[in-house]
């Protein structure tokens, strides 16, 4: 366990500058949903031992990297690289940041202003 980790009662780290590595944002992620490294092997098509691998920090770039993402409900980048947030966008999300970048920054003042409205 890295020295910025502390553990809960269920032995499980508790990040405080959340994971650092592959590793433990794989094992973060797996726990957290509650399953087994047999259990994500099979969820992602491979074998417990590539999961022990990654999770020990000796596979540094692994293969079925989408596929692990994909079996944790988390975002390629912030698996592999600590990138942006951990879970991924809804595809209802996106079509609304890709509606976002069509706008003149005086369009997405304006709704900026609505959002902060409607969301207080």
């Amino acid at each position: 366990m890295s020295a910025q980790a502390h553990e809960f009662a269920d032995n499980q780290p508790l990040y405080l500058n959340g994971p650092q590595n592959l590793g433990e944002r794989l094992r973060f992620q797996r726990r957290r949903q509650r399953l087994t490294q047999e259990q994500l092997a099979i969820l992602a098509g491979t074998n417990q031992a590539v999961i022990q691998k990654i999770e020990n920090g000796k596979s540094l770039r692994p293969r079925k990297i989408n596929e692990l993402a994909a079996a944790l409900e988390v975002n390629v980048a912030w698996l592999q690289c600590g990138i942006g947030d951990s879970t991924p966008l809804s595809d209802e999300a996106i079509e609304v940041a890709k509606s976002w970048m069509k706008l003149y920054e005086h369009e997405r003042a304006q709704v900026r202003d609505l959002l902060q409205q409607l969301a207080r």
